[in-house]
């Protein structure tokens, strides 16, 4: 009885699984870092690793915030070094827009918190197959950075929809 049931708890996992991956056939790479105690310093630079394969292709590139409602800034200002696979790197300071100009959160706000995608580069090429990696470092006045709770990266099949 408890095999069966182990069984079938497996299969609905699997199916579950499967759903939810197949859901996001875009998705290339997505991965979050969470802040330690929400309080991002600048030495605290973030680390993500991209496999990209298919140079044929164009992209789509965002970072990902989480921050809390207690966040002070309108905006958030990251410096972006981008590795490429054959170690030529290259430096881009992005300003993420947070909130309108009335203080109205952007994003999907629940509870204390708000997540954000902020597109940076559409239609991106990736010149050569391979590993790149980008490394994220917030860049504002205040250090630090206060009420953030992750930052990350996604980067997804290019489409003009």
């Amino acid at each position: 009885m408890t095999t069966k049931r182990n069984s079938a708890a497996l299969l609905l996992l699997l199916f579950a699984a499967t759903v939810f991956h197949s859901c996001d056939k875009a998705r290339v790479f997505e991965r979050n870092e969470e802040i330690n105690n929400h309080l991002w310093d600048y030495a605290d630079v973030k680390t993500f690793e991209a496999e990209i394969t298919d140079t044929s292709l164009t992209y789509n590139i965002y970072v990902n915030v989480r921050h809390s409602f207690q966040f002070e800034w309108r905006n958030l200002w990251v410096d972006i070094e981008t590795v490429l696979p054959d170690s030529t790197s290259f430096h881009k300071r992005i300003n993420l827009q947070l909130s309108e100009p009335d203080g109205h959160w952007l994003g999907d706000c629940l509870g204390d918190n708000c997540d954000m995608q902020n597109l940076i580069q559409s239609n991106a090429y990736f010149p050569q197959p391979g590993k790149y990696i980008f490394r994220l470092r917030q860049d504002m006045r205040a250090n630090p950075l206060s009420y953030v709770n992750s930052i990350g990266l996604r980067i997804e099949k290019y489409s003009d929809k």
